[in-house]
């Protein structure tokens, strides 16, 4: 469409003629009720005029500025106007980080070790299982099992580890979270206003100490756990007195292994199958009614069950919160500086959960070179082998025997297992016995602890920023005690020293699972919290070639930065366990609180809106 301009060019020439004529103005008006002369007419008196909403500020006024403010500083008097009543703020950013884990040994401290347990066993067993000198030079070859695995203060070396504790500080662990943040507040003409705020933050941390295996390991695992299944069977078989059955079913199995695949990493014997996909995982130490401390400080007692098919810590934590506060004008307004102080309510939910799982073959297993008799087999090997032991190669992730077996289960031998001459083993000969009911075995352990924590309270601080329209830094700094009202929840099933069949319950048709158990508690305390952010916001998105022709992203900044927020006297899940079991003598683990400081770092990356 076009337009003309001609009629602005013939009435702009009007009104230039215009001006030189004379003009007529209105003779003075006339004096009213209430009105003074003033010169040109009349003027109120006091005590009339405009309505009073029509005042000068603070008052509503058509004329004047919402805001004027004068002040002095540095000798010199300023002065501000501000014709906005509001200012509003939306920030909504992407948090990714850090939390805490924790700061606890899963078990029992006071507990032995796995290489302790099972010592006096190893030496009582070759006592008894070899005649006169001979039985004296096989305790002594005995004891350089376990030599590699215990600590030795002579020489201040600490053994390698044999179903070995877990402990979240060695290597100090952390926890992967991601969550968000959303801000919305506004700004009054004195740099006073208010913010409503909220916060999610959930992470999680997963340990599976199968991850850690040389990658030759485990390559059968299918296979290995169905031959430990057999293996169970076997047993029962023969103690029920099904000799001629147990037989023929070993020698099935014996028959199925030889046709298996082999492959890189598989192998077509059972002690083989079992050496490489039985692993040295994990151990977790238990009171089992045995510890005992003295006057002296000296503890005894305790054992450490061990775990050679899974072994798995998992914690999880979510955090929602809100806050709402009131922002003071400012007590520093120093060129591009501001400092305002803050005062608001908070509430968070905390919602934290650990998760032990850990599996066992139910199988003893040793070196054949170590079980005196010359062999292994189904029958000397397996009476004078203790349950207890499971005996495995030092964990060099070396294959010293050269068998193709890395860290073999069962220990290694120093000519490989199917070596000729007098030393070659049968493949009907086995290294791994069972002792138990096929029912129980392999059996599972687990145990969850779960806390729900809602704190909420008061918090002060200061919020500051620096900066202007290309580039603002800010930032705040809060404090705040928070009441803290926790429940706290246990529950689980088979802690106990599986390998000792008398320290569990049998199932019955009345109760299915006798060596389960639960405990709750209900605490309540105040929790100190610290919260700390740093922010630079600048108007990025102007550069952006596909987000600068959206018009929401016209006004709208670039936001990153970073927070920290902690938490004090938060209940540790992991440490909060009184790690104790026999069921067979009515102990189970309970909940026994070990409180920390939650903490979470994160870096954030968002956008802001001013309107």
């Amino acid at each position: 469409m076009r337009f003309k301009h001609w009629l602005t060019a013939v009435f702009s020439t009007s009104l230039i003629a215009a001006s030189t004529l004379t003009a007529q103005a209105q003779s003075p008006m006339g004096m009213a009720p209430g009105m003074a002369y003033d010169g040109y007419g009349g003027a109120p008196m006091p005590g009339s005029g405009p309505p009073a909403s029509y005042s000068p500020w603070p008052e509503t006024s058509p004329y004047q500025n919402s805001f004027s403010q004068q002040t002095f500083n540095g000798g010199l008097w300023t002065e501000s106007e501000n014709n906005l009543s509001r200012r509003y703020l939306l920030n909504i950013e992407y948090l990714t980080g850090k939390s805490r884990t924790s700061d606890s040994i899963v078990g029992n401290t006071d507990a032995q070790n796995y290489p302790q347990t099972i010592q006096s066993q190893i030496g009582n067993q070759q006592q008894g299982g070899g005649g006169g000198g001979g039985g004296g030079g096989q305790q002594g070859q005995q004891g350089g099992i376990l030599g590699p695995f215990l600590d030795s203060e002579t020489n201040s070396r600490v053994g390698f580890s044999l179903f070995g504790k877990f402990d979240f500080n060695n290597p100090k662990e952390k926890m992967n979270n991601n969550g968000a943040r959303v801000i919305w507040g506004y700004d009054r003409a004195d740099d006073s206003g208010v913010r409503l705020g909220f916060l999610t933050n959930q992470g999680s941390f997963n340990f599976d100490a199968r991850d850690g295996l040389p990658a030759s390991r485990d390559s059968q695992r299918d296979f290995a756990l169905f031959l430990i299944e057999q293996l169970h069977i076997i047993n029962e078989l023969n103690a029920t007195g099904n000799i001629a059955a147990a037989a023929q079913l070993q020698s099935e199995l014996t028959q199925l292994a030889a046709i298996q695949p082999t492959r890189a990493g598989r192998f077509n014997d059972i002690n083989d199958v079992l050496a490489n996909n039985i692993d040295n995982l994990g151990g977790l130490p238990l009171d089992d009614g045995t510890i005992q401390k003295f006057s002296d400080g000296t503890i005894l007692g305790g054992v450490t069950v061990p775990y050679d098919l899974e072994f798995q810590m998992k914690l999880r934590s979510e955090l929602y919160g809100g806050n709402a506060e009131l922002v003071m004008s400012p007590i520093l307004n120093w060129g591009s500086l501001r400092v305002r102080p803050t005062v608001g309510v908070r509430y968070f939910y905390l919602k934290e959960g650990f998760r032990f799982f850990g599996q066992d073959s139910g199988l003893a297993y040793t070196s054949s070179e170590q079980q005196g008799g010359g062999g292994g087999g189904g029958g000397g090997g397996n009476q004078t082998l203790s349950p207890d032991i499971k005996i495995h190669a030092t964990p060099d992730r070396i294959d010293n025997d050269q068998d193709g077996i890395v860290d073999n289960a069962g220990g290694e031998s120093s000519g490989g297992q199917q070596q000729g001459g007098g030393n070659q083993q049968n493949q009907d000969e086995l290294n791994f016995f069972s002792f138990h009911d096929h029912f129980h075995y392999p059996i599972t352990s687990y145990l969850n602890n779960d806390a729900d924590q809602h704190l909420g309270g008061g918090e002060i601080g200061l919020t500051y920023d620096f900066g202007g329209k290309s580039l603002l830094l800010t930032g705040t700094t809060k404090f705040g005690l928070l009441a803290n009202y926790k429940t706290l929840s246990l529950s689980g099933d088979n802690i106990a020293m599986h390998t000792r069949e008398s320290n569990l319950l049998l199932a019955s048709t009345d109760d299915a699972t006798p060596n389960s158990f639960t405990d709750s508690k209900t605490t309540a305390h105040i929790s100190p919290m610290l919260e700390q952010t740093i922010n630079a916001e600048a108007p990025l998105f102007q550069y952006v070639p596909v987000l600068r022709r959206f018009g929401v992203f016209e006004k709208a900044k670039f936001r990153a930065g970073y927070s920290i927020l902690m938490i004090g006297g938060v209940t540790d899940t992991a440490g909060s366990v009184l790690w104790q079991g026999n069921p067979a003598d009515g102990l189970f683990p309970t909940i026994s609180e070990k409180r920390n400081t939650y903490v979470t770092n994160n870096y954030s990356f968002g956008v802001s809106w001013q309107y």
